[in-house]
């Protein structure tokens, strides 16, 4: 915060805005190849990570849909509604 305003890193590129980098991560050199390698043509590792990161979550997502549809405890709507007080 700067003189009680959110500032943040974003600009304007061809019309749309961007966030803009500016943060540094120390990678080792393995994890710094298998990135590369992983990394689409015209790509950033920037985009790379963030693909990376989305797929994360959304298996982390899967994973726990599957375990509430295993070992979740299920109400019909309309009980759940009146017992919320919708």
């Amino acid at each position: 915060m700067r003189g009680g305003k959110n500032v943040q890193n974003i600009s304007k590129v061809k019309g749309e805005h961007v966030e803009i980098a500016n943060k540094r991560v120390a990678l080792t050199p393995s994890t710094w190849a298998a990135l590369s390698n992983i990394k689409a043509p015209g790509k950033s590792l920037g985009d790379t990570v963030s693909d990376l990161i989305t797929e994360h979550q959304k298996r982390a997502l899967e994973r726990d849909l599957d375990d509430i549809d295993a070992n979740g405890h299920f109400i019909p709507w309309e009980k759940a509604k009146k017992e919320l007080g919708l």
